[in-house]
């Protein structure tokens, strides 16, 4: 069971300094921003003073770590699994320390030889899908990993007329994309007029306003916790097709992508073709597909994120 514990102090979550667009850091600041809405003194803490990400509009409130920060002994430093300097950091900090898993595949970033969270007095572990609960749970012997659901932002992911477009995004998979894309141009002659549009840095408005306008997302996700930009691309309307990371199994079904087979980057070549074949031909499949996908993306709600991590807040912030 997750630990109760009486606290008047505040609760840290310990963020990098990100310029790009990442959807590890927004959802920590949407988690402080539930938190202060709830009355919680909750804060993101970035590292260099001043910093303030570029593509992320969001109000809350930020400390610094670079200027000797002050801890109290009653806050409660929360730390991402990937972040070996903060776990460090925090080793010979006596305060109540959580680790709130984003991304299962990137845990032995922050651990290495054999070591355990416990090592660095971090006993608690929080997660955002039940994925990686499964595998904190089975790998790391915790009797329980809380899960706090990712939400997006339904208000902004939303469709509108749809054209005949492939969103993308080029950080994901570099080379299999360019090999995808590559593929589907020289196999595809008469849909080289098919435009593809990046959503690589830029901010969440344009990146909504993209995927909103496109009638195709190519995922080229691998080891993902969960994965937002297909989930927002559902949301926004679009037929997703290509991989889902593993993590995005939470939501990829047969009935709302066209989700391929990991790793096979020619069949996802080919099941572009057949998805902008779909489309031109007006098949009802991709109607279907569609419903399935804003309906299964339509769960993944700020009211559920919000509700769920003030119930595990509450039983630790007493």
């Amino acid at each position: 069971m997750v630990k109760t514990v009486k606290n008047n102090g505040r609760i840290l979550y310990i963020s990098y300094d990100s310029l790009v667009p990442s959807g590890g850091v927004k959802v920590i600041y949407a988690h402080v921003s539930h938190l202060v809405e709830n009355g919680y003194p909750a804060f993101v803490v970035h590292n260099k003073t001043g910093f303030k990400a570029p593509w992320l509009d969001c109000n809350v409130p930020v400390l610094y770590a670079e200027g000797n920060l002050q801890i109290s002994p009653d806050d409660i430093i929360v730390i991402p699994e990937d972040n070996k300097a903060a776990i460090e950091a925090c080793k010979n900090i006596n305060n109540r320390k959580y680790l709130f898993c984003q991304n299962h595949f990137y845990v032995f970033k922050g651990l290495q030889n054999g070591d355990s969270w416990q090592d660095y007095g971090i006993s608690d572990v929080f997660c955002c899908s039940d994925i990686i609960s499964k595998f904190i749970k089975s790998v790391f012997d915790y009797a329980e990993a809380p899960v706090i659901h990712n939400a997006i932002n339904l208000d902004l992911f939303k469709p509108r007329k749809k054209r005949l477009q492939i969103a993308y995004m080029s950080r994901k998979s570099p080379g299999e994309l360019e090999f995808i894309r590559n593929l589907f141009n020289r196999l595809y002659k008469q849909d080289k007029q098919v435009p593809w549009v990046c959503i690589d840095n830029v901010n969440e408005s344009k990146v909504a306003e993209i995927m909103s306008e496109s009638a195709i997302f190519l995922s080229t996700s691998v080891y993902e916790g969960l994965g937002l930009p297909p989930i927002e691309a559902m949301a926004s309307g679009c037929i997703v097709v290509g991989f889902h990371g593993d993590g995005g199994l939470e939501y990829a079904t047969d009935d709302n992508g066209f989700w391929c087979e990991r790793g096979n980057i020619i069949e996802c070549a080919r099941t572009l073709k057949h998805v902008v074949s779909l489309i031109d031909s007006e098949d009802g499949i991709i109607d279907k597909i569609r419903s399935q996908a804003t309906k299964r993306a339509g769960e993944y709600t700020f009211d559920r994120q919000g509700k769920e991590l003030i119930h595990f807040w509450r039983e630790i912030y007493k």
